[in-house]
């Protein structure tokens, strides 16, 4: 009989020892004996990700080890876990019987597909096949990495976000089983008899306001129905972005409550895959993004409010319970993007208390503030987006 035992663990004290070493040590003591397995490991960028991958390595020299740095601060079913001198989360996992864990990573370098399909290959050499993969890498060519690891394993549901820091400028970091990375993928794999459950949402309403990309690829829109993009989003936002378009800038706060989105039909309904606007440059009005557009995609407007991205958590745990057995529910990861924790503020610390905390009980769960979510989406297979949330549960078969 399969046995799956999770524990974590967080700690705010300064000393990056101490704090790895106290974390690791609550989450060791919820796995009822067990060795583990798997750790999944955040911090913020206080504490030198370096130092806290060897603390992590001494104190677990035997263990597997996967994730990201967040932004703000560690999530919690108590609600957000923040200090100024920094804090680490550390999600363990132990099985016996028939369940392994498996890593796989690589540096992007100029192919970040390549990149995915490496990593991808580590995870596909363990003895049990995968059955869904916890993801972490640098922001910027998300969309690419989840490509290759489709190369390699198609069909396999993906969760995680992206590196994040607190300001975007660019201290974020990758912990590889190796080492710790700055542009990286790092993919870990839970095989064989496990179950689990999991929704990516972005709590918004699609609004009228819709055009074409008539010029534009990647993470840039340069026009919009043959207008420059940033006119376009000026207007439809009520000109809060004439600053902008004037003088070139910044516009991820007016944003956050106001992303774009391409709609995407599939068997199992419609699906908006959000994308937050993050700079005008005033020499062309163009527009950069944090996820991708193709030229000829319709880009609609989506709206939203504090509430929705707060409500959002109980929908989360409503959808990624269906077809699991509650009482084998082992371990929750929470991805809340940085730029929708950053429009909420201090509202998100209630809403994890009353939404997540009643919901979950005892399952363990880490949260992390991202740049970046990655899910699953049924009829669409493995996405990246903006401005989401997403939660992953873990169970015994």
């Amino acid at each position: 009989m399969t046995q799956l035992r999770t524990g974590f663990g967080t700690s705010t004290v300064a000393d990056t020892q101490a704090a790895v070493d106290g974390a690791v040590q609550q989450a060791c003591a919820q796995l009822g004996g067990l060795d583990p397995g798997l750790a999944m490991v955040t911090c913020t960028v206080e504490h030198d990700a370096h130092a806290v991958f060897a603390a992590l390595r001494r104190a677990l020299p035997d263990t597997l080890i996967q994730g990201v740095t967040t932004s703000l601060g560690v999530l919690t079913k108590q609600g957000i876990v923040a200090s100024g001198e920094g804090v680490i989360g550390v999600l363990l996992f132990a099985a016996d019987g028939n369940l392994r864990f498996s890593v796989g990573y690589a540096t992007l370098g100029a192919d970040a597909r390549g990149a995915g399909r490496r990593a991808a290959s580590q995870l596909a050499s363990s003895d049990l096949p995968p059955r869904v993969l916890l993801f972490s890498s640098s922001p910027g060519r998300e969309e690419d990495i989840l490509a290759g690891i489709a190369d390699v394993l198609p069909g396999i549901a993906a969760f995680g976000g992206s590196a994040a820091d607190h300001a975007i400028v660019g201290e974020w970091s990758v912990f590889t089983n190796a080492g710790v990375e700055k542009d990286a993928v790092s993919v870990a794999a839970l095989c064989g008899d496990v179950a689990f459950g999991g929704a990516l949402l972005a709590p918004f309403e699609a609004t009228s306001s819709r055009a074409i990309v008539t010029a534009g690829h990647d993470r840039h829109i340069a026009r919009l129905d043959d207008q420059p993009a940033g006119e376009v989003l000026n207007t439809w936002l009520g000109g809060s972005l004439s600053l902008q378009v004037a003088e070139g800038g910044n516009i991820l706060a007016q944003t956050a409550l106001s992303p774009l989105a391409i709609r995407h039909q599939t068997t199992h309904g419609d699906h908006y895959v959000t994308i937050h606007p993050s700079q005008i440059h005033v020499e062309d009005g163009s527009i950069d993004l944090f996820a991708r557009v193709h030229q000829g995609d319709e880009i609609c407007m989506m709206k939203g409010t504090v509430e929705d991205l707060t409500q959002v958590l109980g929908r989360l745990y409503s959808l990624s319970c269906r077809g699991l057995s509650p009482d084998k529910i082992r371990a929750a990861l929470l991805i809340y993007c940085a730029g929708c924790a950053g429009a909420v503020g201090s509202a998100l610390h209630d809403g994890l208390r009353t939404h997540l905390g009643p919901a979950l009980g005892a399952i363990p769960l880490l949260g992390m503030c991202t740049f970046g979510e990655q899910g699953h989406i049924p009829g669409l297979g493995n996405v990246h987006q903006d401005l989401s949330v997403s939660l992953l549960l873990i169970a015994e078969q």
